[in-house]
């Protein structure tokens, strides 16, 4: 049994209920749960010995989830200035091999790092590792989160198609050379992604913090059979699926027509649809996809600083939000904006503002910071009580340091949390009972060390990505024009935001 904590001293904010601020309570932690909240200076709850953490001018909330981002782009900070999302991941398909796995343990743990001391407790890694993840990538990957006391759960991705067939085109419409050098390429295979993942789920799904889910790129990234594979897998091991899902406008143009124009009616045709289903961004949504989302209980991940950053347009937050949906937050990968939770609310609450003129629709700094821990711990897969603080739950928790100016003179704590807080007032961090962040610095992991392997990997990785750049260039000469045209093709639903 792991050694016993006393948090005193602090308020206690939880947006999961309906209290703003408690005072003059301690928390108890046990095994990795809030085992009482007691009034300040009872007796101790717990025969065992424990340690006291003291605070004064300080705030204890729940840890924040990070519902969506993908560790492998930790070394590719500031490197993405912002394309079309179909851009991008055309120039990321054409880099992709996989990476040594010394560059995975390290691209893990230095966004973890980044996230815990940010107040950040879970996160929800969309792993990219070539075309089909290997065993070997997987567990280096599990075992750095499990070396720095995170908790999380990782979504090895996958797709079975090839970067033009994702795309609302017909190949006639490439130069003769383009068609040509398609004609040589093979899509991975299906069957080899999901012979990956029995063996990972076998290895890593009774670990305590850590936790697997499907990452199937989503629709239209991926064949029929893929689809067909995913929801045999996922009802056979009752194991969640994390997907990509109407990011672009592009994949919108691309939803069979027999479901309704509806990609999420088309991925429920396989038993995809459900609590256990999470869907990135989620920008490009009909009304169809709206309804049978709230009707089974999704998960939504909004990504409202990567959606601006690629251009992808306004999710219909606060209309999600009222048809009943549960919306988390996720920050995308680390190479165009910080990992940054508190970054994430801000974005959310302040973008409703300007998709619905009701007031009494608009995104509260409340909802925003539920979105961040309570929703986000539903898209991680629990365990329950993930995001609040009561007796049972996971102590999962961040102090906050309210001593300086962001929190003087004390207002309205939500709108203290989204509105001034940057992550800089982290002052401790707990994750499973375990202190990972303590006086801002973090615990487990050997920061400065870390930091130069990453400059160090980083280098050899540009290094060796010269060799594409020629590749890369001759491959945005052929498809730019011709996305930017699909781009301004109408259709039923808009997300962009037009002010000429």
């Amino acid at each position: 049994m792991r050694s016993a904590l006393r948090i005193t001293g602090a308020k206690i904010a939880d947006p999961s209920t309906s209290a703003d601020l408690v005072d003059d309570t301690d928390i108890w932690i046990a095994d990795g749960r809030i085992i009482a909240l007691a009034p300040a200076a009872s007796p101790p709850p717990l025969a065992s010995p424990f340690e006291t953490l003291a605070f004064t001018q300080a705030l204890v909330m729940p840890g924040l989830v990070n519902a969506h981002t993908h560790s492998a782009s930790a070394l590719l900070r500031g490197t993405n200035p912002g394309l079309p999302v179909d851009l991008y991941c055309l120039e990321a398909t054409v880099r992709r091999t996989p990476k040594y796995m010394e560059e995975v343990r390290i691209c893990v743990l230095l966004q973890a790092v980044e996230m815990q001391k940010r107040g950040v407790t879970g996160v929800v890694d969309h792993f990219r590792h070539g075309g089909v993840p290997s065993i070997e990538a997987i567990a280096a990957a599990m075992a750095a989160y499990d070396e720095c006391g995170m908790r999380a759960a990782l979504a090895p991705m996958f797709d079975d198609k090839l970067y033009v067939d994702s795309l609302p085109m017909s190949r006639t419409v490439l130069p003769a050379s383009a068609r040509e050098r398609i004609e040589t390429m093979r899509p991975p295979s299906a069957e080899d992604y999901f012979r990956v993942m029995e063996e990972a789920v076998i290895s890593w799904r009774s670990h305590r913090r850590l936790n697997l889910l499907l990452g199937v790129e989503g629709p239209p990234r991926g064949t029929r059979r893929q689809f067909e594979l995913a929801g045999d897998f996922a009802a056979r091991h009752g194991i969640g699926v994390h997907t990509h899902l109407l990011e672009a406008k592009t994949q919108a143009m691309m939803a069979p027509a027999e479901q309704h124009g509806s990609l999420v009616e088309y991925l429920d045709s396989f038993g995809l649809v459900g609590p256990k289903s999470s869907f990135a961004h989620f920008v490009w949504c009909n009304d169809r996809d709206i309804a049978l989302s709230a009707e089974r209980g999704v998960n939504i991940v909004h990504n409202p600083v990567s959606n601006l950053l690629f251009g992808s347009g306004l999710q219909p937050t606060a209309r999600l939000v009222a048809a009943g949906v549960k919306v988390a937050l996720g920050s995308d990968g680390a190479g165009g904006n910080q990992i940054n939770l508190f970054e994430q609310a801000k974005f959310a609450m302040l973008l409703s503002r300007i998709s619905v003129v009701d007031t009494e629709r608009w995104i509260t700094p409340r909802q925003a910071l539920r979105m961040a821990t309570a929703h986000g711990g539903a898209v991680l897969g629990g365990p329950d009580g993930l995001g609040a603080i009561r007796v049972g739950a996971p102590a999962d928790l961040v102090v906050l340091d309210m001593s300086g100016q962001a929190y003087r003179p004390l207002g309205d704590i939500w709108t203290h949390l989204v509105m001034y807080e940057s992550g800089t007032g982290v002052d401790t961090v707990i994750i499973d009972g375990e202190v990972v962040v303590r006086n801002g610095r973090v615990t487990w992991i050997d920061e400065a060390a870390l930091l130069a392997e990453a400059d160090r990997l980083a280098a050899r990785a540009k290094n060796e990505s010269a060799k594409s750049a020629a590749a890369v260039a001759a491959q945005r000469a052929v498809y730019q024009p011709l996305i930017l045209e699909l781009l301004k093709t109408p259709i039923a639903i808009d997300r962009f935001a037009h002010l000429d």
